[in-house]
């Protein structure tokens, strides 16, 4: 309250506000919505990227939401089928292989080129003076030891092991 002059009377005013303006708001609650929404699609939706490594029975978060769609299918009739026997190769020929698969894989980008090399000489030397038991033990053991360390992808481990698995025992 404020006195104008000495004698006259006492008149209330108001304080003076300072009007904000709404639009920061919205705008601040838009950007902070925003973020939220991004976070939870990021979170639901990235099992998505992972592909393989994903447990098996887990449903994706899409997967979770919708209803399940119920199919009719016709029971199939299994015959016992023995699976076919894996041709077995003699050693060289799937040393040859093995080299071949794993110059293929430093080219397209699975296997880096040390590891390339190393194995390669490994090959080579298995080649030249071959002790079928202990080197294809020792070769599947290194193979192994680089795919965990992350210089052999996945794929291409898979398919120098099968090679190695065809080799027929001496």
């Amino acid at each position: 309250m404020a006195a104008e002059s000495a004698g006259s009377e006492w008149r209330a005013t108001l304080p003076r506000t300072r009007r904000r303006s709404s639009f920061l708001w919205l705008a601040f609650a838009g950007v902070v919505a925003t973020i939220a929404a991004a976070g939870t699609l990021v979170l639901g939706l990235g099992d998505t990227l992972t592909g393989p490594d994903r447990p098996p029975g887990r449903l994706l978060p899409l997967q979770a939401a919708s209803p399940a769609v119920q199919t009719t299918t016709r029971p199939t009739l299994r015959t016992e089928e023995t699976p076919d026997p894996v041709p077995s190769v003699p050693l060289r020929q799937a040393l040859l292989r093995l080299r071949f698969a794993v110059g293929q894989g430093v080219a397209a980008g699975d296997v880096r080129a040390d590891v390339g090399a190393d194995l390669t000489n490994v090959i080579q030397g298995m080649l030249a003076h071959p002790h079928p038991d202990a080197d294809v033990t020792a070769l599947q053991h290194k193979i192994s030891t680089r795919t965990r360390e992350g210089a052999i992808t996945a794929r291409r481990a898979t398919e120098l092991r099968r090679i190695l698995a065809r080799t027929a025992p001496p």
